[in-house]
């Protein structure tokens, strides 16, 4: 049994449909202990984190007014700056580290890198942006990762330089090497074009060193992408080297 698995219901891990959803509105979910779970991907993948980070930080409730909402910035047309820094705060002091900033709405040159640790219910998640062909970028010495409490860094002044790496160097320089590593790494390209991420060999390196470093691979589906060839092929693929299929197909509309 694993941690994931102890800390919710059957009734709420396994949902495949939109009845199952709607089934859960009374449900009184516990709050799971024992998570160590890192997401790393676009803004589909940063909102299933934002969700589980609110929902770990407010003792097993949802948002009820746009006030608290991680989300509210994000869609109210302000600066990128201006949403690091509100769901930042609403997620403290659990959200202990927000390397993030983005200039305008450029998408190449995107940091956003958050972890967050909840001592009570031992409960670790972390999201690491990366949007298709674009390299991952952050400013964290990996090594001293958890020697930085309530850090918020989104002015590219203060920061230091960037490691680049694609997928691959990502998991096995970056991933690998986090103390404690993440017991699952969930994945998604996402919406965006990856030619890279789309090559049968890349998949397979990266899905062998997620495996050479005793961490659990769940590639999450997209139900939205530019190619919808290309995404149909990815996911099959994906849910076949992977440990874990987390399908969400049951959501496109």
């Amino acid at each position: 049994l694993t941690a994931t698995q102890a800390a919710f219901p059957r009734n709420f891990t396994n949902i495949s449909s939109y009845e199952d959803l709607v089934r859960l509105v009374d449900f009184n979910i516990p709050v799971p202990r024992d998570l160590n779970i890192l997401f790393m991907g676009d803004s589909l993948t940063r909102y299933q984190y934002l969700d589980l980070a609110f929902f770990i930080s407010r003792n097993g409730t949802w948002f009820s007014d746009s006030k608290n909402d991680p989300h509210f910035e994000a869609k109210g047309g302000l600066t990128w700056n201006s949403f690091y820094t509100f769901s930042d705060e609403v997620l403290r002091p659990y959200e202990m580290l927000c390397d993030c900033t983005r200039r305008g709405n450029n998408p190449e040159t995107p940091r956003e890198n958050r972890y967050f640790c909840d001592p009570v219910y031992n409960n670790r998640l972390v999201f690491l942006q990366k949007f298709g062909h674009i390299p991952f970028r952050t400013s964290w010495d990996i090594s001293h990762i958890n020697e930085h409490p309530n850090t918020l860094v989104n002015d590219p002044q203060n920061m230091s330089v960037a490691q680049i790496m694609n997928w691959t160097e990502a998991v096995e320089n970056f991933v690998c090497k986090m103390t404690p590593k993440p017991d699952y790494f969930i994945f998604n390209s996402g919406w965006w074009d990856d030619e890279e991420f789309s090559q049968p060999a890349v998949q397979e390196a990266m899905i062998r060193a997620l495996s050479n470093c005793n961490i659990i691979s769940v590639y999450k589906t997209t139900t939205i992408a530019r190619s919808k060839e290309r995404l149909d092929e990815k996911r099959e693929r994906m849910c076949q080297l992977t440990d874990v299929c987390f399908n969400v197909s049951w959501t496109d509309l």
